[in-house]
């Protein structure tokens, strides 16, 4: 049963300025580096991709979705050849 609510007064005004976190540009997890990447990606994939993704990208020292755009770099280089 859903329940309505009487009033929203109990919250406050809303805000007039957003918080300069959703202007601060995006930063690698682990160091920090600004990645210039703003778009979200979103996968679903078996573990074993997930680990061997992880593994790859921890061996070069860089982010996962770097390892990814080296291989999109790759294949389009592959099709173009063939």
């Amino acid at each position: 049963m859903k329940r309505k609510l009487k009033s929203l007064e109990f919250l406050g005004e809303a805000p007039t300025e957003a918080s300069q976190n959703l202007r601060a540009p995006e930063t690698a997890p682990n160091d920090q580096r600004i990645t210039g990447r703003t778009k979200p990606l979103s996968l679903k994939a078996k573990p074993e991709f997930h680990h061997e993704l992880k593994k790859l990208a921890a061996e070069e020292n860089c982010l996962m979705i770097e390892i990814l755009e080296k291989a999109l770099k790759s294949y389009e280089r592959e099709r173009k050849i063939s």
